[in-house]
């Protein structure tokens, strides 16, 4: 809630008229009732912005079941769940736009996240196989955009770095947002430069590719050896 009423004081800041629910992400009755209530209260919805994310840093063995439920709860079925509450009203008018907040991990993964990549490569697969379907359903007035960002500067990973490239503020990956959707973009890569790399993990042999995994250097503070699944 104090995250909520922050952004809300920004926003009216701006001149925007705001409205503020809090919900409990993971929990599906929660989010059903609360659309219920934006729609009784504000009205239609025609951008929904799936932005909520929750992880856990630790190697497998080390990461609890209910951290690895959270994970999936939030990351990935909380879209489905928002989604399938806002849509119908979007299929009526032929008209809306679907936004999934994944993560770079959703293409590209690395140690210490193997429950969190999980979730985000579902996640674009949301985005693409929804996609699809709008698009076989004649749905062509609903857009949908996928943004895929490196490390941000949030506190959401503890003490993140890479030797090549640079860790986000949220501003960079907000622009980059905004402009996607305005231009209706499929896919934003924040930094662009993530489609090379997707390019080059599709086309180079896995030794080369090994090597500049070691170039790149990626860390973060994460939990390794505690084996626990309570």
């Amino acid at each position: 809630q104090h995250g909520i009423e922050d952004t809300a004081a920004e926003c009216k800041r701006l001149g925007a008229t705001v409205h503020t629910f809090v919900v409990d992400c993971s929990k599906r009755e929660e989010i059903y009732s609360t659309a219920d209530k934006v729609k009784k209260d504000v009205g239609d919805v025609s951008i929904l912005v799936n932005n909520a994310g929750v992880i856990t840093a630790a190697d497998l063995l080390s990461t609890q079941d209910h951290q690895i439920e959270k994970m999936f709860e939030v990351n990935i079925l909380a879209h489905m769940w928002t989604t399938r509450a806002f849509l119908p009203t979007m299929m009526n008018n032929n008209h809306g736009h679907i936004v999934t907040v994944a993560s770079a991990a959703g293409h590209f993964v690395t140690s210490f996240m193997v429950a969190y990549c999980s979730s985000k490569f579902a996640a674009v697969g949301f985005h693409k196989a929804l996609t699809e379907e709008l698009s076989t359903l004649g749905m062509d007035g609903i857009k949908t955009t996928c943004v895929c960002p490196v490390f941000i500067n949030t506190g959401f990973v503890k003490n993140p770095s890479t030797r090549l490239g640079k860790v986000l503020e949220p501003e960079e990956v907000a622009e980059a947002l905004m402009e996607g959707i305005l231009t209706n973009q499929k896919m934003v890569f924040v930094p662009s430069n993530q489609r090379i790399a997707l390019l080059i993990e599709k086309l180079f042999p896995e030794r080369a590719l090994a090597v500049l995994k070691k170039l790149t250097d990626v860390k973060f503070d994460a939990v390794v050896g505690q084996r626990s699944t309570q």
